[in-house]
């Protein structure tokens, strides 16, 4: 029996495609996240280490692979800029781990994930009652540790499709393999 494939667009810079070309596979290494993004890694960091601690529990990371894929489920949602092409990518399924695109975001933001409108409500008001204006400082801040649970706890909510704050999808896969490479946009 086949397995369900799914269709994922992912911008690389030639040096992926290289490496695809020459090892036949692809892995996100921690050294090119803190090349990326220098002095504000550690922010990403912060939920990219979540995102695997969660993730890997769902679809077990392969042997070599250290932080995951990004992709979009949609090529309009991709940024495709001059030193960069596109990859077309046709998966199994139950390699992709799939999710809400806002909810994402709000964890690259290191902000609360509401499971619904009450619930934003009630925690726009808690962070009034508390004084907070910027959210990332309950995160950023050593002074409420009780409301940075509260925020990393809903992070568990990226998951669970039940809870939905858009409509676009974003992916994750742990690799690219040559195989899978349908198409290059260049």
């Amino acid at each position: 029996m086949d397995k369900e494939k799914i269709t994922l667009y992912a911008a690389q810079r030639k040096i992926v495609l290289d490496t695809i070309e020459e090892k036949g596979v692809y892995h996100v290494k921690k050294e090119y996240i803190i090349k990326k993004y220098g002095q504000v890694a550690h922010t990403f960091l912060t939920s990219y280490n979540w995102f695997i601690h969660k993730a890997e529990k769902i679809v077990p990371k392969p042997e070599g692979a250290e932080y995951p894929v990004w992709l979009f489920t949609d090529l309009k949602y991709v940024e495709h800029h001059a030193d960069t092409c596109v990859l077309e990518i046709k998966v199994d399924r139950d390699k992709a781990l799939v999710f809400d695109r806002a909810k994402w975001n709000r964890i690259l933001n290191l902000s609360y994930i509401p499971k619904d409108e009450e619930d934003a409500k009630a925690y726009e008001e808690l962070l009034e009652k508390q004084g907070i204006q910027d959210e990332t400082d309950i995160y950023m801040k050593n002074f409420y540790p009780h409301l940075k649970a509260k925020v990393k706890k809903s992070w568990d909510r990226l998951f669970d499709d039940n809870i939905v704050l858009s409509q676009s999808k974003r992916a994750a896969l742990w690799e690219i393999r040559k195989e899978w490479i349908v198409r290059i946009i260049e």
